[in-house]
């Protein structure tokens, strides 16, 4: 249920607001997945009177606006309080979503509880559902921030054209419209109907009077550039509001005696307003409407106009969700008298009331898109592409691009990934799954790491080296919630720069080149039912190494061993507070530990840079480094709305060379408050934070993804 973008005099600023809608959707709603809940449609209302035999006939007409059109929810609520009976349907983009699902029967409160009850942030998307996936996909959706696939070979016409297809938005319409999913004449619905589109081909209107009902829908919501167009035969088709943003004249066409018509547009910009190339744009689109939107407007009897002024066309959240339709419903209770009047032109008596329409019954079922799908090959060979950006104090910027190749004929995937930044990293994986949860795998991973080792918040010394891992995962498990392997690695550690302070002598540190033979245990296992912000859910992790550097030994001794392991839950309080407890550590043994393989203690990240590096909160960078390291901590998680979060975590931790002289002194304390807003490019946030280790406050920014 998505809708276009269209602004002012009845057109859709579509060039102008396509960037717009993409960094502000995600006001939208929290993703109340309506897994247990049935949408009513409640019982069928008596008629107080009947009709006259014959009448004239009234027809409906809702404009597109976006967001702003949940206005016209209110408006029907009005109209069907007032007993006005309903004889046609025509409506652009938001107004074709709300009329087409009216026309089949989803009457005004059924609507209302559908708008509310959408996780927005995800339908305008088109990754797959959270609870779909197994984990390493779950894991994969919280990395990039975009995700295309392509089909080797095939042109694939029908998904080009458009940042996003509308694979959520279909799903979602599909669902609403069935019984009513083939091809069809709109005059036979319960209500007749029509929509508006435009053919970009020759820049030329297309009214829907037939087809299917959700692909009818879809092409006259489809915001070009935003999202892939919809193609029936040689024409290319977008969001109706380009032509025809308030189709009055379609009504009439189709019938209409009467025009009830509802427009959400927004005044006009003034020379002051019209200060940025967006608004420009938008304006000149307007204009260019301008005469067929007047045209229009006069041969409406009853034109209902929702003040929309402080909302925007992609502004899904449930406060401004419930504030416009409050709005339209407040906007045509200023015309009442008007509709009362209407209802006596018609002949019918003041006290009627048309029964209310029900949908398909196989059309009520909850609205969950937490289906899944059976994990099989692709019909084609497929190539997935992603990208992942991000900023934070730390990093600065960094830039994470990955492709996937996925063959049709053998169970085998080849993936590669490139990471620009101040670290930078590069890697290829071979994966061959001879069982949908069984895998073997071969990869190549290089990094340069530029490390700053700091202590009281100073830095003692900088370390820049490069990283080659070669690595081969002999068994592998990867299904729903668990992932297990067991695999051997080959590490070789190239030192190319080491920067001490003053404070320190050249013998303090040594670094030599050195290379690794290691073998590893992994288990991972995670129902948390959100990757950003759960509130239920648990989440364990361990693994166990046992490093060489030539299969057997370590420098002439046994070689050391690595464990380390993770354990955290989270207990929902109220419904905006989660309390999540958690164990964390990792712990060396052996005669000699080099110092590459050392637990690196600080920042906010679990092997951020370094897989060995353990967070601390209040610790912005690294400030210890020792062989044994156990933490405990504890985060409160308050959810103000929908996609705002304070979080304030404590955390205390011992550190030490051995593990018999951990509890040698008192623990080590953090502290940190922080505020995150979620949206579809990742949390953006701040943290403030103190640690007894530092002594000194610590400030972070992150916006994006964590990689």
């Amino acid at each position: 249920m998505i809708m276009a973008m269209k602004r002012n005099m009845g057109c859709v600023k579509f060039f102008a607001m396509t960037v717009f809608l993409l960094l502000s959707v995600t006001m939208g709603t929290r993703a109340q997945v309506a897994g247990q809940d049935t949408l009513a449609v409640g019982d069928a209302a008596e008629v107080a009177d009947s009709l006259p035999a014959v009448r004239k006939r009234v027809g409906i007409v809702l404009a597109g606006g976006g967001a702003k059109g949940m206005a016209h929810i209110g408006v029907l609520k009005v109209l069907e309080r007032a007993g006005i009976p309903i004889d046609l349907i025509a409506g652009t983009s938001m107004g074709s979503i709300i009329g087409g699902l009216y026309s089949i029967g989803w009457n005004a409160a059924v609507m209302d509880s559908i708008v509310r009850k959408q996780d927005w942030m995800f339908l305008l998307t088109d990754k797959e559902h959270y609870y779909s996936q197994n984990l390493f996909h779950r894991e994969r959706q919280n990395t990039y921030l975009l995700t295309r696939s392509y089909t080797a070979g095939q042109k694939n016409l029908s998904e080009r054209g458009g940042i996003i297809r509308g694979t959520n938005l279909a799903k979602l319409f599909n669902r609403l419209t069935t019984g009513y999913t083939d091809s069809l004449d709109f005059n036979r619905l319960p209500i007749p109907f029509a929509c508006v589109a435009t053919n970009i081909v020759d820049n030329t209107e297309y009214d829907f009077h037939s087809g299917v009902l959700a692909e009818a829908m879809r092409a006259s919501m489809a915001i070009p550039g935003a999202f892939t167009p919809v193609r029936k035969g040689d024409m290319v088709l977008v969001d109706g509001g380009l032509r025809n943003n308030y189709p009055a004249d379609v009504a009439r066409s189709m019938g209409a005696d009467y025009i009830i018509g509802v427009t959400v547009q927004s005044p006009p910009k003034t020379a002051d307003d019209l200060v940025s190339g967006a608004g420009i744009l938008g304006q000149i689109i307007d204009v260019n409407c301008k005469n067929k939107y007047a045209a229009n407007l006069a041969i409406t009897d009853i034109a209902i106009r929702v003040n929309t002024e402080g909302y925007s066309v992609a502004g899904f959240s449930p406060a401004a969700i419930d504030s416009l339709i409050r709005r339209g419903e407040e906007e045509a209770m200023k015309h009442w008298d008007e509709i009362i009047a209407l209802k006596r032109k018609l002949g019918i008596g003041e006290d009627y009331r048309p029964a209310r329409l029900s949908p398909k019954p196989e059309a009520t079922v909850p609205v969950d898109f937490a289906v899944k799908e059976a994990a099989t090959r692709p019909p084609h060979d497929l190539v997935v592409g992603s990208v992942g950006v991000r900023f934070d104090t730390e990093e600065m910027v960094a830039l994470q691009l990955n492709g996937v190749y996925r063959s049709a004929r053998l169970p085998v995937d080849f993936s590669a990934t490139l990471r620009l930044g101040r670290r930078v990293m590069a890697g290829a994986l071979a994966s061959w799954m001879p069982h949908k949860s069984a895998k073997v795998e071969l990869g190549y991973t290089f990094r340069h790491n530029d490390i700053d080792i700091c202590n009281a918040g100073h830095n003692d010394y900088k370390v820049v080296y490069n990283h080659h891992r070669a690595n081969l995962t002999l068994a592998g498990i990867n299904i729903r919630n668990l992932v297990a392997d067991l695999s051997v690695r080959w590490d070789y550690y190239n030192y190319t720069q080491l920067l001490i302070s003053r404070k320190m002598s050249p013998g303090d540190i040594t670094l030599t080149d050195d290379h690794y033979f290691s073998y590893h245990a992994n288990v991972h296992y995670d129902s948390e039912n959100n990757g950003l912000f759960p509130t239920r859910g648990a989440r364990f992790v361990a693994e166990y190494a046992y490093v060489t550097d030539n299969l057997a030994h370590y420098n002439g001794h046994a070689g050391f061993s690595e464990l380390s392991a993770l354990w955290r839950m989270s207990f929902p309080i109220t419904k905006q507070l989660t309390l999540q407890p958690m164990l964390y550590g990792r712990l060396l043994f052996g005669s000699e530990i080099p110092d590459v393989r050392r637990n690196m203690i600080g920042g906010l990240w679990f092997g951020h840079y370094l897989e060995q590096q353990m967070p601390f909160a209040g610790l912005g960078r690294i400030e210890a480094t020792d062989n044994q390291f156990v933490a405990c901590r504890l985060k409160a998680q308050a959810q103000l709305t929908t996609n705002n979060f304070v979080l304030f975590k404590i955390v205390a931790a011992q550190h030490g060379d051995r593990l018999r002289n951990l509890l040698d002194h008192g623990p080590m304390m953090g502290y940190q408050l922080g505020y995150y807003y979620r949206t579809m490019f990742g949390p953006v946030g701040a943290a403030l934070g103190y640690s007894s280790k530092a002594d000194r406050p610590n400030f972070y920014i992150n916006i994006g993804f964590e990689f």
